[in-house]
């Protein structure tokens, strides 16, 4: 019963539609590690920096001179539709940064991990990015992700201090290009495609056909 699912840290629609399907897949019943999970990577914005001094509120401010209501009105759409998911999302404290690190790690667990664990990563990612405004280019940062989700950490950091799995994210980012696809998240799930942030109930339709397609 497979599922792709592609996504970026950078992207908080990808969190909120991340949440969303863990939700649904909680509410279905079936367990995580029965799913053929494939978390798909897409890097939104591929020259941003690892080291960024600004954040994406400071960054507005300073270019555009917003005050703090104008980059609470920009960004109120984000934060109310997290609020609905039962998410908190700060995205004027998030920093512009590289996500490469994090996508390739996120391949390395996919492949070698069962889904829990790749799930309680990526959640960990997005939480320590989207809640605590941390830098997730850092290696430390990701390393102890790594490590609250149970994985080996001393494998992680091989994986850090090299580039691998960089071409497996690239070979993601093809392969949705050959949808005609250009954003994310995007979803297949079965016979069910969608691109953006679908509803709760939507997915776990698709989740239970996808079960029904699979018994038949």
């Amino acid at each position: 019963m497979r599922i792709n699912f592609w996504m970026d840290y950078a992207s908080p629609f990808c969190y909120i539609a991340f949440h969303r399907l863990n939700e649904a897949i909680k509410t279905v019943g079936i367990d995580q590690n029965k799913l053929e999970y494939n978390f798909c990577t897409f890097q939104i914005a591929p020259t941003a920096t690892e080291n960024p001094r600004l954040t994406r509120g400071e960054l507005l401010t300073q270019k555009y001179g917003l005050t703090k209501q104008q980059l609470y009105e920009r960004f109120q759409n984000i934060t109310e539709q997290a609020r609905d998911a039962g998410l908190t999302i700060d995205y004027a404290d998030t920093l512009p940064i590289n996500t490469m690190k994090a996508l390739r790690l996120t391949k390395w667990s996919n492949d070698t991990q069962v889904n829990q664990k790749t799930a309680k990563l990526i959640d960990g990612i997005f939480v320590a990015y989207f809640v605590e405004s941390q830098n997730i280019a850092s290696d430390n940062v990701l390393l102890k992700i790594v490590n609250d989700a149970g994985l080996d950490a001393s494998s992680a950091k091989k994986i850090l201090t090299s580039e691998e799995y960089r071409d497996v994210v690239i070979e993601d980012e093809d392969n949705l290009a050959n949808r005609n696809v250009d954003a994310v998240p995007y979803f297949e799930i079965g016979r069910y495609h969608y691109e953006g942030v679908p509803t709760k109930e939507d997915l776990i339709e698709a989740i239970n056909n996808l079960i029904y397609q699979k018994a038949n």
